[in-house]
């Protein structure tokens, strides 16, 4: 090949790393010139679009599982709210007299009662503390009642005014009976 159709090799003459401390490197010596044209990453293909099925979606999985969770969440609340109803109701207040003490019994679901005692004059008398589940013995000899006396028997967590009107003991899950209806 003659000289005239050689490219020019002033590359070639070219020395890196002359300097002290610098790996040499003859440009002469490399096959090819500093700076090449290829691409140093390969080509990357487009990958091909695969439909995703509906139930497999991202954002149908995650409301599918908040709508079960959900659903189970109200099931649990209906089935603990019919367990534990809290609406303590009053039934059934009879009055005896037991050796001349007064005895109350009622019907009702195991829970805490309040016993007024209300005296013909219209005076309220707090007999919660004589209270043992579903009964009440009320001693003769405490004075605690005469025969004008009435007994409101209501859930204690019932803060209103004490009536013997049986709407208002109704509203209030309550029952009253009287010293006068005493069964002997």
């Amino acid at each position: 090949m003659s000289d005239s159709l050689r490219p020019q090799t002033t590359a070639a003459k070219t020395m890196l790393g002359a300097a002290p401390g610098q790996t040499r490197l003859d440009t002469a010596v490399a096959a090819r010139p500093l700076g090449t044209t290829g691409s140093v990453l390969p080509e990357l293909a487009e990958a091909p679009v695969r439909e995703r099925k509906w139930w497999l979606h991202p954002a149908f999985i995650v409301s599918m599982s908040l709508t079960v969770l959900a659903l189970l969440g109200a099931a649990a609340w209906f089935i603990v709210s019919a367990l534990t109803d809290d609406s303590v109701r009053v039934s059934g207040v009879t009055v005896s007299d037991d050796a001349g003490n007064a005895h109350l019994d009622w019907s009702g679901p195991d829970a805490a009662y309040a016993l007024f005692a209300v005296h013909g004059d219209g005076e309220i008398v707090d007999l919660s503390q004589l209270v043992r589940g579903t009964e009440a013995w009320i001693p003769a000899a405490a004075g605690l009642y005469d025969d004008d006396t009435c007994f409101v028997v209501r859930p204690a967590s019932i803060g209103d005014d004490v009536s013997l009107d049986a709407s208002t003991l109704d509203g209030q899950r309550g029952q009253s009976t009287c010293v006068a209806d005493m069964a002997e």
